[in-house]
């Protein structure tokens, strides 16, 4: 098989005849065994000449490579979107973006009147597993739709402070782990499973001994990913040879999108649509599927009617690609039409949107200024032939016409509102915009900016952020102001600015970023949010529920807003406000345990402690650990009278969390009023251990030294207490302390001193 060259002169009819395939066709059913098992591994970020299979000879994918040695490898496969969750929505539902609206990675949604694959086996008897390694395919996306299981499980309080998505992903291996003991729990059943490898994905840090196996350039780092993910799909396949079900089972292994590795000057994906970041490896092998290397033109939307084929199943009504069961037996038929788009230059810099056709060899790319390739002798795209080929460019650019409509009636993708604290995560993630400007996706007459005139711009914030996430937050204020001269009118950056500044306590300056921001877009929801936020940590707390409030009103779904409009209602005492905000988070079933917690403080704070105990319980029975919740258990506990339950609670907030100094001097407090002294002192010294500066923590060592004789621990920690601005109320306890001390060594003028001290400061503090 050859890949066609579209001709220019080709009738319109010829080319656009396979971008849809009819609804509700029978698939094929010829030749060949029927598989029982479906086992699809998508590695994230991996471009396909990165793979020994594709002819890359540095790489070290030998389970790939063999993959494709007994299947089918697809030469020219690819994507819908340079992004992780619109390519999967692809993947799953064998449609378009435009036709099942996901966009962008953050702030859209499959919807629930998709038909997904996972769907389709569920419901023809096969047991189904997704096992994901990165939160922007976590199941609050849709992408879990149709699994019986699905391992996403983010405890988004983990990552309050991540520096960055290294911290958050989910390492291969662990993904593995939990997708061979799923198939090991049913060895019976027919399964349908979906293993997710993020680790192709930035930063590249492979574990040894890939690392060392590669140079330690860009490139290697990015090749020994790849081979470590390899390993991972390895494992997999060995498991199923070893209990005899992989004869039985059909396995896809693709990319979701590739990286452009500096290639047109970007260093990642998701900005631009050229090949390196657009073509995927895809192979397919198992019962009836004939070795072979197909070199026709297919897209990703392609593999779920191609699947559902090898199954006996109708494709549903949405699937627009088209079954690939003719090229797998090398037969004849009708050439595909590829299509891709990415939105990310506009959504969150206002920049122009771009669209991809690509028919045969020749590939447009609709921006300002249109692009030609010709691909078969200009593979890296490095030669624009728009204006000298324009009658294959307006061909080209009359087929994605027609194609966009034919998929979607909308005229532009319409992001919903993020929920929970999504945006955060999506940050960290690397993806530099969380919140699509409503502003961006207006019509305007002017033309827009074309991306590849900004891409250095756009290095500029992105270098801004790897600063940030070093924490070098004077050079990361710096580059973001660098990118502000060049374009002011950057929302993302305003708010960039206020971000750092706002890490640097600056808040006067953050709170000057932010309103530049909302002066560009006054909905802009992240400058809104973030403006409240520093009001709130500047002590402007009504000016920071003013924000607040705005900010849920344009906003009544998200989580975080709630959980900071509910906190700043506390600390201005108003919780009948704080109490119904939370009732209505969980209402939205909006990260259950963290809103459980608070709503736990909010009845203690009341000093309803039943009903307080009651939610943290919950609390903890959702998230077992949940930081803080325990501790605020053990108030509760303490509060009531109940000391030994209140001891338990913060013996377990300790046991969970290394930094808990409040649990483990509340607990030193009532172990010594148990008379369990050695215990009580021994929480004592942990809790200045973990927060030195502690000075009351101090004073209670202190004491609890003295009372076990060690007169030299005992003074130097009382003096250290003293120095250490204590709890006024506490602070004669020091002074007491270093009044026995010098008694019992016989210095009776030192003692009285103290003691006399001691007394003056407890009759000020009873207003004497």
């Amino acid at each position: 098989m050859t890949r066609r060259r579209s001709s220019p002169n080709a009738p319109l009819v010829l080319s656009f005849a396979g971008l849809l395939v009819v609804a509700g066709c029978a698939p094929d059913r010829a030749r060949g065994a029927r598989p029982k098992n479906l086992l699809i591994v998508t590695l994230d970020t991996l471009r396909a000449d990165r793979v020994g299979a594709y002819g890359y000879a540095a790489a070290s994918t030998p389970h790939l490579d063999r993959l494709a040695d007994r299947g089918a490898r697809f030469e020219q496969a690819t994507t819908v979107m340079p992004l992780t969750l619109p390519a999967h929505s692809s993947l799953f539902t064998g449609a378009f973006p435009a036709s099942h609206g996901v966009r962008d990675n953050g702030g859209f949604y499959l919807g629930e009147e998709q038909v997904t694959l996972a769907e389709v086996a569920r419901d023809r008897g096969l047991r189904t597993g997704g096992f994901i390694s990165a939160f922007v395919l976590d199941s609050r996306w849709g992408i879990a739709q149709g699994f019986d299981h699905f391992f996403d499980d983010f405890d988004l309080s983990d990552y309050d402070d991540a520096p960055g998505m290294d911290a958050i992903q989910r390492p291969g291996s662990v993904v593995v782990d939990r997708a061979l003991e799923w198939l090991a729990a049913d060895r019976k059943r027919p399964f349908f499973a979906w293993v997710h490898l993020y680790d192709p994905h930035t930063p590249y840090e492979a574990p040894e001994p890939f690392r060392s196996r590669f140079p330690r350039t860009l490139a290697g780092a990015y090749d020994a990913e790849i081979s470590y993910a390899d390993s991972q799909l390895g494992r997999l396949i060995a498991s199923l040879e070893a209990d005899g079900r992989l004869d039985d089972t059909l396995v896809v292994a693709l990319g979701d999108h590739g990286e452009m590795l500096g290639e047109h000057q970007e260093m990642t994906h998701g900005f631009f649509v050229y090949e390196p970041a657009i073509r995927i490896p895809l192979i397919v092998a198992g019962p009836g599927i004939a070795t072979t290397v197909v070199r026709d033109l297919v897209r990703i939307v392609d593999v779920m009617p191609t699947v559902l084929a090898r199954f006996g199943i109708d494709s549903p009504s949405g699937v627009q690609g088209a079954d690939l069961a003719p090229l797998l037996r090398g037969e004849p038929s009708r050439p595909l039409v590829a299509h891709a788009e990415s939105w990310f230059p506009r959504f969150h810099y206002g920049w122009s949107e771009l669209q991809t056709i690509r028919d045969g060899d020749y590939k447009l790319i609709r921006a300002p200024r249109p692009e030609l390739y010709d691909l078969e002798h200009d593979p890296h795209e490095t030669r624009n032939l728009a204006e000298s080929e324009p009658e294959v460019a307006a061909r080209l650019d009359a087929l994605l016409t027609r194609m966009l409509a034919s998929l979607s009636t909308s005229v532009a993708p319409q992001p919903q509102a993020i929920g929970d604290q999504d945006a955060d995560r999506l940050r960290a993630l690397g993806y530099l915009g969380s919140t699509p400007s409503a502003r961006y996706l207006e019509p305007q007459d002017t033309p827009r900016g074309d991306p590849k005139d900004k891409i250095a711009l756009y290095n500029l914030l992105k270098e801004a952020m790897a600063e940030s996430v070093r924490g070098e937050k004077e050079a990361a204020t710096e580059t973001v102001k660098r990118a502000l001269a060049t374009d002011p009118e950057i929302v993302e950056a305003h708010v960039l600015l206020g971000n750092f500044e706002r890490d640097q306590k600056d808040f006067e300056a953050a709170i000057g970023a932010y309103r530049r921001a909302l002066d560009l877009d006054s909905e802009h929801h992240e400058a809104l949010y973030s403006l409240a936020l520093v009001y709130k940590d500047a002590g402007r707390l009504d000016d920071a529920l003013a924000g607040l409030e705005r900010a849920h009103r344009l906003d009544p779904r998200n989580g975080k807003v709630l959980w900071q409009l509910a906190d700043t209602e506390l600390r201005q005492h108003d919780y009948a406000a704080a109490e119904a905000h939370l009732l209505s988070a969980l209402d939205l079933d909006l990260d259950q345990a963290r809103f459980l917690y608070k709503l736990g403080e909010c009845y203690y704070a009341m000093g309803r402690l039943e009903p307080a105990r009651e939610r943290l319980e919950q609390a903890l029975a959702a998230n077992p650990g949940l930081e803080g919740a325990a501790f605020a258990l053990g108030l509760v506990h303490e509060d009531a009278g109940r000391i030994p339950e209140a001891i338990a609670a913060y013996e377990r907030e300790i046991a969970g969390h290394d930094n808990a100094f409040r649990a483990n001097f509340n607990a030193a407090k009532l172990l010594a009023k148990s008379d369990r002294a050695d215990e009580a002192r021994a929480h004592f010294q942990r809790a200045i251990e973990i927060q030195p500066q502690f000075g009351t923590g101090h004073l209670y060592l202190a004491k609890a030294l003295l009372d076990a004789g060690d007169l030299a621990a005992a003074e130097a920690a009382a003096r250290l207490g003293l120095e250490r601005d204590p709890d006024p109320k506490i602070t004669p306890l020091g002074h007491y302390v270093l009044a026995d001390v010098f008694s019992r060594r016989g210095r009776r003028d030192l003692a009285d001193r103290e003691i006399a001290v001691a007394r003056r400061l407890e009759h000020e503090l009873a207003g004497g």
